[in-house]
């Protein structure tokens, strides 16, 4: 996976006006976009109040991302495994960047036996729930509760970035993100300051906002 061309150190200026309209620009409705709620609704996921719990705020929050969260899947986790949910959440920790964690520490915050991945397996419905959570849903989830740490996954994204399979972005993300001492996560921070947004959002978010502004635009 190669870095997409519009989070190069020559389109900070272009990055910026995508994240300023992306939380800014009212749409024909009146309104901005829906997601531009996401990041802040009801507090954040990872407010200190609710940050190792999941809430039906969350949920709440994933639907502003275009996604319906099914009935079996809300109540499952609300309900059935809201324990062992929280149990998880309490392993991964709320205050730590995905750029902040070293290569030597990568399979203990995001392997397969880690509390990210086994929260991705519970939120999927693999780890015994009878519901079907996509990858997208899913990933939107997690991203709810950590920002600073899990990225998200959408198939426009996917195509944005060249990513294969939801199996293996988390590592690809961090690769790139590491490289050359954090140089992207600066260009985001440069980004964001030139976005003048409302609200500072975490380097992962920034990042998903102006790939998926950037694809849609494409598309027209």
């Amino acid at each position: 996976m190669d870095l997409p061309a519009i989070l190069g150190q020559r389109n900070v200026q272009q990055a910026a006006g995508l994240l300023r309209s992306y939380y800014t620009r009212k749409l024909t409705s009146g309104h901005v976009r829906t997601g531009a709620s996401f990041d802040t609704w009801a507090g954040g996921g990872d407010a200190p109040d609710t940050v190792n719990r999941l809430t039906a705020d969350d949920l709440v929050a994933v639907t502003l991302l275009g996604e319906d969260i099914k009935g079996p899947a809300a109540l499952g986790l609300l309900g059935t495994y809201a324990a062992p949910v929280a149990e998880l959440l309490e392993q991964i920790p709320a205050d730590l960047d995905m750029a902040d964690v070293p290569p030597q520490d990568y399979i203990r915050v995001y392997g397969r036996n880690s509390a990210a991945w086994q929260l991705w397996d519970v939120v999927r419905g693999y780890a015994g729930g009878q519901w079907r959570m996509g990858a997208a849903k899913t990933s939107k989830l997690l991203a709810r509760k950590r920002p600073r740490l899990i990225p998200i996954w959408d198939p426009v994204l996917a195509r944005a970035a060249d990513l294969d399979t939801s199996l293996t972005y988390w590592e690809e993300w961090h690769r790139l993100l590491t490289a050359d001492d954090g140089a992207l996560v600066r260009r985001l921070g440069s980004v964001q300051d030139a976005a003048d947004l409302p609200v500072r959002i975490s380097a992962l978010r920034a990042m998903d906002v102006i790939l998926w502004m950037d694809a849609k635009q494409r598309s027209y």
